[in-house]
């Protein structure tokens, strides 16, 4: 027998799920087939609009190509990488860390995509940084550069073994360190670490190659202009030359344009504040916030979520008749938005965006309840929304909480959508999977999937929340912490919930190398004893008809003899009749009796089914656990 193995095509390999039942979950909480397949669609719709829209992709590395500009100490950078395979990347925020990160990837790995690690901070039994990511099939960026300090010292003293096992498959790393980093000493003790700085005469290179990339050549210089190159930040210079393009397609000259680009990047603070000052009645700032919410709604969806603020925040109700007020459209105006086909819009552009972010930036003590507020507007009785609407009061929420660090609030937000019906829990989808990409809080939800994951008696609707969003949007990112997660969800008490964790976790590992390494974590899983269905992905990982003489495979019957559902995993095996797949049925048993005998009853069972076509296969098995036996009996200190 060969000692090679070849993992099977998984449609190929059937076997029945049989859910681990050491629990019950309630009626209520059962989760359908059709609920899971309506979550698989929110999670590729959440895809197809998060992931489009990274860095990492390959248009957005085009366009970054395009719109670069090498900061200060790049080209020794790109010099560290080519010759060590690693690069620490330090520097000042807003130096451009991250997209010179991408860069140098892209130009020395010459790679489509760039793959992205990421950190467990879970588990203390686990290493923080798993080095199985590392599998040289393309450059790989470890941004640690929101990171608190507490956890990135734990992940700088782990650095040392992950570069090694980059330059021992010959792939590229290229690591964003937390600008802090600087000043504490001894967290990158050894490294190629290199700092870059974005000078002033570079800023001004890199905001003119974004407003040429926009069709703009640049004006007259400006005094605020000046000064933003004096304490440059790149994002600030590529978001500046974006909205001037905005002005400029009314069209506008530059020297209105640049004016009113500043205003709007600077000065939008100021106007909301003292637009907000202006009207201090809190029936003004509660139908403004709803129409900034629910902008390009139904009318009669911002009424309603206005009264529900109102009542969530325990306004008194006006004394006067409600006839006596003024009406709906009347009172729109009075906050800059006026109805059209029965939708709301503000009069200018961006309008709603500013009215989110100054409510959440200048009412902390508030945002609890305006978490609270957002997660009952999607289900509110007396409006007409569509898909589309809540769709856009989810992702509003979870752009302006993010931005604000209200990751509590999200995550209970995802909670309480989960728990309620498809369309509330597709919402859940859409915010998990956007916050789990999230540049500055992303990690944290990374965790926190993890947490929720290893839970079998979690909430089944959270979990099918877990699988959509794990196959969906983290696994084209960070494909082996997806599938660990996938891997755990596949333990779930629910057997809906296992049944659809198996099948994504499955279309996830469609490479040899991945089904390998999904096939490692399974056998330690059997070998442990732990409770799952580990056993059905065996089965449905390795093909018996491919001879898979292999110790991983040895491993793996070790641990599922004795198991119920492995059952269905033997009797495929047996099915072949081959003499080589009941002579490693037999091998695995290494000599104990114990299994010796769970297999010749397993295969009796079968045998029973149908006796004149499957008497032969089980003469043959028999022979062979005879002959095992009749050596164990005979052999020195034997009972033969």
């Amino acid at each position: 027998m060969t000692e090679s193995i070849k993992i099977g095509d998984v449609e190929r390999n059937h076997g029945a799920v049989v859910g681990n039942n050491s629990g019950t979950v309630n009626a209520i909480e059962k989760i359908t087939a059709d609920t899971i397949y309506l979550l698989q669609l929110a999670g590729q719709r959440v895809a197809e609009r998060v992931t489009t829209n990274r860095w990492f992709s390959q248009r957005l590395l085009t366009e970054l190509s395009a719109r670069f500009v090498e900061p200060k100490g790049f080209a020794r950078a790109q010099a560290v990488l080519t010759d060590r395979r690693s690069v620490l990347l330090a520097g000042q925020a807003g130096a451009g860390r991250a997209t010179a990160a991408a860069v140098l990837l892209h130009r020395i790995g010459t790679a489509s995509r760039i793959g992205q690690l990421d950190v467990n901070l879970s588990d203390d039994h686990e290493p923080v940084l798993d080095v199985d990511q590392v599998r040289g099939d393309g450059p790989l960026l470890l941004d640690l550069s929101t990171m608190d300090m507490p956890d990135f010292l734990r992940v700088a003293g782990q650095l040392g073994p992950l570069m090694a096992r980059v330059a021992a498959v010959d792939s590229l790393l290229a690591v964003v360190l937390p600008d802090y980093e600087r000043h504490v000493p001894g967290a990158i003790e050894h490294g190629p670490r290199v700092e870059l700085t974005l000078t002033s005469e570079l800023a001004q290179q890199l905001f003119e190659r974004h407003l040429a990339a926009q069709g703009i050549a640049a004006g007259a210089p400006n005094p605020a202009l000046s000064d933003m190159f004096r304490f440059p930040r790149a994002g600030e210079l590529a978001e500046l030359a974006e909205l001037i393009a905005n002005e400029m397609a009314a069209p506008m000259p530059w020297s209105e344009a640049l004016p009113r680009a500043l205003a709007c990047l600077r000065a939008q603070l100021y106007e909301l504040t003292e637009l907000f000052e202006k009207h201090p009645e809190a029936a003004w700032r509660s139908l403004a916030i709803s129409a900034a919410l629910l902008e390009g709604g139904p009318a009669d969806a911002i009424f309603e979520s206005d009264r529900e603020l109102l009542r969530l925040l325990a306004l008194p109700e006006p004394d006067d008749h409600p006839l006596a007020r003024p009406g709906l459209t009347a009172r729109l105006t009075e906050v800059d938005a006026k109805m059209a086909d029965g939708r709301v819009q503000f009069a200018h552009p961006h309008h709603g965006e500013a009215v989110l972010a100054h409510t959440w930036r200048e009412f902390p003590g508030l945002r609890p309840k305006l978490a609270r507020w957002v997660e009952r507007v999607p289900g509110l009785a007396r409006s007409v929304m569509t898909d589309d609407d809540r769709e856009n009061v989810a992702g509003r929420f979870t752009s302006v909480a993010l931005e604000h660090g209200s990751v509590s609030e999200v995550l209970h937000a995802v909670e309480r959508w989960s728990a309620g019906s498809s369309r509330t829990s597709a919402l859940a989808v859409q915010a998990l999977g956007e916050a789990v990409l999230h540049s500055r809080h992303g990690w944290r939800f990374r965790r926190r999937v993890y947490d929720w994951a290893r839970d079998p008696a979690a909430s089944p609707r959270l979990a099918g929340v877990l699988i959509s969003v794990c196959e969906n949007v983290l696994g084209p990112t960070y494909p082996i912490p997806a599938m660990i997660r996938l891997h755990l969800l596949t333990a779930h008490r629910d057997d809906t919930v296992g049944a659809a964790a198996v099948e994504a976790l499955l279309r996830l590992a469609v490479g040899v190398r991945e089904r390998w390494w999904l096939l490692g974590r399974v056998v330690s899983r059997l070998r442990d004893g732990v409770p799952g269905r580990d056993a059905v992905l065996f089965g449905r990982l390795v093909d018996p008809a491919e001879l898979p003489d292999h110790d991983l495979v040895l491993a793996a019957w070790r641990g599922a003899f004795g198991r119920a559902d492995s059952l269905p995993t033997l009797h495929a095996w047996l099915s072949t009749s081959d003499d080589d797949v009941l002579a490693l049925l037999v091998r695995a048993c290494d000599g104990r009796t114990s299994s010796l005998g769970w297999l010749r009853a397993a295969a009796a069972g079968w045998i029973a089914e149908d006796r004149p076509a499957r008497q032969s296969v089980g003469q043959r098995l028999d022979a062979k656990i005879d002959s095992v036996l009749n050596l164990a009996q005979t052999a020195p200190g034997g009972q033969g």
